[in-house]
């Protein structure tokens, strides 16, 4: 269905940006508050790339190589052997199908293979989708840090997430 390879500057294409800047991609990110250029992406995944702590994956469908939505597991904390994971479907005809939960199932054999014993994930309140995905894959709720978000003039809880490998 899905496979994860790490991004380089060959992935960066306008439909990659064009998700970064898509409000509704990214309403439930920090993502929302930046303009996105081609230049901006291509230093991030650069800047990935060249990272020993953070690994940045596309996440491609397998029947025909489509690159839908990006994975990144980091930063590593290598002392306490934990990491966060981040992730997005950007194609929003992708959205729905289960593509995120097993682009979460594939990054966490990837952490267990660089010996990471702890991942976490946040998601604001309103965050249904993520919160889901995460409960599929047997993540926690870990903490709630009480009206930590503002959403559209209305404050919201944030929702910590935690998985013992």
């Amino acid at each position: 269905m899905i496979y994860l390879k790490e991004l380089n500057k060959k992935n960066v294409t306008n439909s990659y940006v064009g998700w970064m800047n898509d409000l509704e991609v990214h309403q439930y990110t920090e993502q929302k508050y930046k303009k996105h250029t081609i230049n901006d992406v291509l230093k991030f995944v650069e800047e990935k790339k060249k990272s020993k702590n953070e690994f940045l994956y596309g996440i491609f469908l397998k029947k025909n190589n489509e690159h839908i939505g990006n994975i990144k597991l980091g930063p590593i904390n290598r002392m306490h052997k934990h990491a966060d994971i981040s992730y997005f479907i950007g194609n929003k005809k992708m959205w729905g199908r289960g593509y995120a939960t097993k682009a979460i199932k594939k990054i966490i054999s990837i952490a267990k293979k660089k010996n990471i014993k702890k991942l976490q994930a946040g998601c604001y309140e309103i965050n249904k989708s993520s919160k889901k995905i995460l409960l599929k894959n047997k993540f926690k709720l870990e903490g709630i840090l009480k009206k930590q978000i503002v959403f559209k003039n209305k404050r919201y809880d944030s929702y910590l997430f935690g998985l013992v490998l």
